[in-house]
C-alpha cells in the first residue's frame, strides 16, 4: 500500500507542505508572515465567532497572526508563501460530534466484511472535517486508531472517542439476542457501574456515552435513575463528561435530574415542551441534534438520496455502499409503507425540537451521525449545517455550531477557532457559506495542524494510505486495523486481532474455528470459540450458543426461528437451533441421548460430531437422507 504523497517535490515526506499558491505574490516588507509561513491573503475569514475580510498568518503548526481589514488596509507578507484567496472563505476545520467511525452508510442489511475506517478518514479530511467525536464504535479498535493518530503514526483528523456504549441488557443498540462484544457495556443496576468504569477508564475515554431510549413502538430495556445518577457521579469523579443519547422528552428529564447536561440528538419520538427546554437553556445544556441522520434515513427509504447519481461521489464513499443503496433487495425492510410514516414522523419531530430548543436558547452543536444508513462521512456535517440554517438557526451560529460550540463541548479552547495560538486546522472553500452553506461543498484547500493536504491523493479510488510507515509484525491477539500488519503466519480476525493463519479447521488448535476471509492475503484466522454450552444455552443477552467446528463454539446472534421454522436474512436462529440446508432452522440435540431434550416426533437426530468436533447434532425430518 502506498503512502500519502501529497506533493511531488515531497514524496519522501509523509506530510508534505509543497504549498503551491493559487495565486503568487512576490512577498516583501514586514507587515506579516515569516519565513516558512503561509500567507492567506485576500478573503474573508470565518473565525468561529464572526466573519469579515482579513489576513491569517500559519506558522507551523498554529495560527499566528489574524489581521482583519479589507481592501482599505494594506497588508503584506515579509515572509513565506502567499495564497490569494479572494472570493473565498477561510474557517477553522469543521468538527463533526457525533461518527460512527466503523459503521459503513448502507442499508442496515448491508454487511461487506471490510473495515472501511481509512475510507472513513480520507472523507471526512477531504470534506475539511478536522476533529471529530466517535460516539460507538467497537473500543479496542477506536482506541488503536486514536493512540495511533495521537502518535503521529497516521494522518487522519483529530479523534475523541467515547468507546462503548452503556445501556441496560437488550437495550439499544445491543438488542435481545445480541453477542457479547465490547461495543456495549450492560448496565442493569447502579452495582454495575463501578465494575464498567474499572474496565474502561484505563482506556481514557474522551466522554462516556449512555442510551436512554424506550424504542418507541417496541419498547425496550431503559436504564433506570439511580443507574444513570450512578454513571454521572463516577464520570465526574474521574472527569469524564457524560453525554446521553435520548429519543423522547422524558429521557432529556431523566438525564437532566441527574446532572446530564450533553444530548446525542434531539428527540424523535415525541415534542420538547417549551418548558422543558427552558430547562435545558437553564442548566447550560448542549444539544448535538443529527438533523442529517433523520434526513438521511428518510431520503433513503423515499428514494431522493440523489448524490447517488453523481459520479464524484465515488471519491468518498465506498463503491459497495453505494451499490447497495441503490439494491432494492437491501432496501426493501427499509421501504415498507410502514417505515416509511415512522422515517417521515421522526424527521418532522426532530426539525420541532431543535427550533423548540433554539427558540428558547438553548446551546446547539452540529454531529451528523455518520455511518447511518445515507449518512456519508465527511460530507453528512455540510448538510447537518445547512439544515440547521434550513430550520431557522442564523448562518453564523450553524457555522459556530461545527467549529467553536463544538470545540467548547470537547474543552479544547484551540480547536474550531481562527485565532493567535490556535491549532492551524483551516478550512478554504470557494464563496461564502454564511451565503450560501452548500459552499461548504466547494472546497479550494484543506490544512491540517498548518499542513496543505492533497485532497487528490485522498480521493478513494486512489488508494492512498494515511499511515506513515506500514505496520507489521503485529502479535498474536494484538489489534490490527489491515490485512498486512500482523506477522507472518498470522491474519487479521474478523474482530481485527491478529490472529494464527489458516486453510482448513485442522490448521487451528482445538477450540479454535478457521474463518475463511479472516484479513489476510494467504488465507483464513483462526477464532477461539469462547466455550458456550450447546445444550444450557446461557449466552448473556438471549444470545445464541452455535458450533463452529473444531470443537469450537460461540455466543452468536438469535432470531426468532426455532425447529423447522425459516432462518432470518443473517442465518441465525432461536437459541437452541441453527440454520441448515434450505434455509431452515433445526433443533440441536446430543446423538448420545446423554442432554437435552430428543428430536420431537417424526425426527431423528444426525451426528454431526465429526464436523463440530464435539458431540452435537440437528434433527431432521426422518425421511431425509
Amino acid at each position: 500500500m502506498g503512502r500519502l504523497a501529497l506533493c511531488a517535490l515531497a514524496a519522501s515526506t509523509w506530510l508534505a507542505g509543497c504549498r503551491v499558491a493559487e495565486s503568487p505574490s512576490t512577498p516583501s516588507a514586514t507587515d506579516v508572515g515569516c519565513a516558512g509561513c503561509t500567507v492567506l491573503k485576500g478573503g474573508t475569514v470565518f473565525d468561529g465567532t464572526r466573519a469579515a475580510r482579513a489576513t491569517v498568518v500559519i506558522e507551523g503548526d498554529r495560527v499566528k497572526q489574524v489581521v482583519w481589514g479589507g481592501a482599505e488596509l494594506r497588508v503584506e507578507a515579509g515572509g513565506g508563501e502567499v495564497v490569494d484567496v479572494a472570493g473565498k472563505t477561510v474557517l477553522p476545520g469543521l468538527i463533526d460530534l457525533h461518527v460512527h467511525s466503523l459503521s459503513v452508510a448502507g442499508p442496515y442489511a448491508y454487511y461487506d466484511g471490510d473495515l472501511h475506517l481509512e475510507d472513513h478518514t480520507k472523507a471526512m479530511l477531504r470534506a475539511g472535517v478536522t476533529s471529530y467525536l466517535d460516539l460507538g464504535s467497537s473500543q479496542h479498535v477506536i482506541f488503536e486508531q486514536r493512540s495511533r493518530i495521537n502518535a503521529g503514526d497516521i494522518l487522519a483528523p483529530q479523534l475523541f472517542a467515547a468507546g462503548p456504549l452503556l445501556t441496560p441488557t437488550g437495550g439499544h443498540p445491543c438488542y435481545h439476542g445480541s453477542p457479547p462484544t465490547d461495543f456495549c457495556v450492560f448496565i442493569d443496576s447502579p452495582a454495575d457501574v463501578a465494575g464498567a468504569f474499572e474496565a474502561l477508564l484505563p482506556r481514557a475515554p474522551d466522554v462516556v456515552k449512555i442510551v436512554l431510549e424506550s424504542g418507541g413502538t417496541q419498547r425496550l430495556p431503559h436504564l433506570s435513575p439511580p443507574s444513570v445518577a450512578a454513571i454521572k457521579a463516577a464520570a465526574a469523579s474521574a472527569g469524564v463528561r457524560v453525554i446521553a443519547h435520548v429519543a423522547e422528552a422524558a429521557d432529556i428529564e431523566m438525564a437532566l435530574d441527574a446532572g446530564v447536561t450533553l444530548f446525542a440528538h434531539v428527540p424523535d419520538e415525541d415534542r420538547i415542551s417549551p418548558e422543558l427546554a427552558q430547562r435545558m437553556a437553564a442548566a447550560g445544556a448542549v444539544v448535538v441534534p443529527t438533523l442529517s441522520m433523520k434526513d438521511g434515513l428518510y431520503r433513503t427509504v423515499h428514494g431522493t438520496l440523489t448524490e447517488l447519481d453523481d459520479p464524484a461521489l465515488a471519491d468518498d464513499v465506498p463503491a459497495g455502499v453505494i451499490a447497495a443503496l441503490q439494491d432494492p433487495a437491501l432496501l426493501a425492510e427499509l421501504r415498507t409503507a410502514r417505515y416509511r410514516e415512522l422515517v417521515k414522523a421522526w424527521r418532522e419531530q426532530g426539525i420541532a425540537n431543535l427550533k423548540t430548543c433554539y427558540q428558547a436558547g438553548v446551546t446547539i452543536a452540529a454531529g451528523s451521525d455518520a455511518g447511518n444508513p445515507g449518512v456519508f462521512h465527511g460530507l453528512s456535517l455540510r448538510r447537518e449545517i445547512a439544515l440547521l440554517v434550513d430550520a431557522g438557526v442564523p448562518p453564523l451560529e450553524a457555522l459556530a455550531a461545527a467549529t467553536r460550540r463544538a470545540a467548547d463541548v470537547l474543552g479544547r479552547p484551540d480547536l474550531g477557532r481562527i485565532e493567535p495560538g490556535a491549532l492551524a486546522d483551516v478550512l478554504v472553500v470557494d464563496g461564502d457559506p454564511l451565503a450560501d452553506a452548500r459552499a461548504l461543498g466547494r472546497v479550494s484547500r484543506v490544512y491540517k495542524s498548518g499542513v496543505l493536504l492533497d485532497r487528490e491523493a485522498l480521493a478513494l479510488p486512489r488508494k492512498t494510505s494515511l499511515a506513515r510507515e506500514p505496520r507489521t509484525g503485529v502479535g498474536l491477539g494484538e489489534t490490527c486495523l489491515a490485512a498486512s500488519e500482523c506477522a507472518p503466519a498470522r491474519s487479521c480476525s474478523p474482530a481485527q486481532v491478529c490472529a494464527a493463519t489458516c486453510g482448513a479447521p485442522s490448521d487451528c488448535a482445538p477450540g479454535s474455528a478457521c474463518f475463511l476471509g479472516g484479513g489476510s492475503f494467504s488465507g483464513g484466522a483462526c477464532v477461539d470459540g469462547d466455550g458456550c454450552d450447546l445444550f444450557a444455552q446461557e449466552c448473556e443477552n438471549g444470545a445464541a450458543c452455535v458450533f463452529w467446528g473444531n470443537g469450537s463454539t460461540s455466543c452468536w446472534y438469535a432470531a426468532e426461528g426455532s425447529d423447522g421454522q425459516p432462518c432470518d436474512a443473517s442465518y441465525a436462529c432461536a437459541p437452541g437451533s441453527v440454520c441448515g440446508p434450505s434455509n431452515t432452522c433445526r433443533a440441536l440435540c446430543d446423538p448420545r441421548g446423554e442432554r437435552g431434550e430428543p428430536c420431537p416426533g417424526g425426527e431423528r437426530c444426525v451426528d454431526h460430531t465429526a464436523i463440530a468436533g464435539l458431540p452435537v447434532g440437528t434433527c431432521e425430518p426422518s425421511d431425509r437422507r
